[in-house]
C-alpha cells in the first residue's frame, strides 16, 4: 500500500530460545518481503534441558502464544532440545501444539532432515559450535533418518554468547579442513550462530550444498506458505536449498 508498510501475505510464527541472538536477524532479513516474522521467546537451556518433561511443556505454551498472531505455521527452532528429546518425543510436542492450535508446526530439526533430502545429500560433513557428547546425540538424530555422518566438527563451545559471537569465517574455515571426496553436502547445525554466513562462500569453494539450522528453518516454512506468497526471488544468500523451494 502506498505510504505504508505492506501486509503480510502469510505469517511464520517463531520459537526462540531466550538467549539467541541470530535467528530473527536472519529470518527478517533473508525471508520474501511478504512473509511476516513473529517471534517469541522460551528457555531451552539450563533448568530446561535438564527437565525435558518442562521444556516440552514451555515449547507447547510458547508456540500457544504466538498462535494469537493468527500465524500460518509455527517454527520451533530448539535444535539442541530435540536432539535431547529424540524424534519420538519431539513428534508428540509437535502433535500436542497442532492440536492445540490447529496451526501446522515443525522444527528446525526436522527442517535440516527435509533440507538434506531435498539436495538428495546422504553422506554429510557436520560441523556444530557443540562438544562430542551433543554431537553423539546429532549423529544418533541424523542417521536414525537414513543419513551418513562422513566426519563431524564439534567447536566445544559454550552456549548462548559464546556461539553467537564465532565469526562466519571461523565455520567456513572448518568446512574447508574438514571435506573430503565421500562428503556429498555440510550440515551445520547451530542456531544462535553466524553459519548462515558461510553458505555462499563454503558452497563456492566446494562445489557442495550447505544446508544451516537456521536457513532451512526459514526455507522450511516458506515452503509450508508458499502458496500464499506469491511470485518472490529467494535470497541467494541461502544457497542452493532456495533452489529446492
Amino acid at each position: 500500500m502506498s505510504g505504508g508498510l505492506e501486509t503480510p501475505r502469510a505469517r511464520l510464527g517463531v520459537v526462540l530460545s531466550a538467549s539467541n541472538r541470530w535467528v530473527e536477524t536472519y529470518f527478517r532479513a533473508f525471508a520474501p518481503a511478504a512473509l511476516g516474522i513473529h517471534v517469541t521467546r522460551m528457555h531451552m537451556a539450563g533448568r530446561a534441558r535438564e527437565n525435558l518433561d518442562l521444556a516440552a511443556a514451555q515449547a507447547v505454551e510458547a508456540a500457544s502464544l504466538v498462535a494469537e498472531a493468527r500465524v500460518d505455521a509455527i517454527d520451533l527452532q530448539m535444535t539442541g532440545m530435540a536432539m535431547a528429546l529424540g524424534a519420538e518425543a519431539e513428534a508428540k510436542v509437535i502433535k500436542t501444539i497442532e492440536e492445540a492450535t490447529g496451526i501446522q508446526t515443525y522444527t528446525a530439526t526436522e527442517s535440516l532432515v527435509e533440507g538434506l533430502a531435498a539436495l538428495s545429500v546422504i553422506r554429510v560433513l557436520v560441523i556444530t559450535p557443540f562438544d562430542a557428547e551433543a554431537n553423539a546425540r546429532e549423529r544418533a538424530y541424523i542417521e536414525a533418518e537414513g543419513f551418513e555422518f562422513v566426519a563431524d566438527v564439534a567447536l566445544g563451545l559454550g552456549g548462548g554468547p559464546e556461539t553467537a559471537a564465532v565469526p562466519p569465517e571461523t565455520w567456513v574455515e572448518a568446512a574447508l579442513a574438514n571435506d573430503s571426496a565421500e562428503v556429498q553436502g555440510v550440515l551445520m547445525s547451530g542456531s544462535n550462530t553466524t553459519m548462515v554466513e558461510a553458505i555462499g562462500p563454503v558452497e563456492e569453494a566446494l562445489g557442495k550444498p550447505v544446508v544451516t539450522s537456521v536457513q532451512a528453518a526459514l526455507w522450511a516454512g516458506i515452503r509450508r506458505v508458499k502458496d500464499k506468497l506469491g511470485a518472490f526471488e529467494p535470497a541467494p544468500e541461502l544457497g542452493r536449498l532456495m533452489g529446492a523451494l
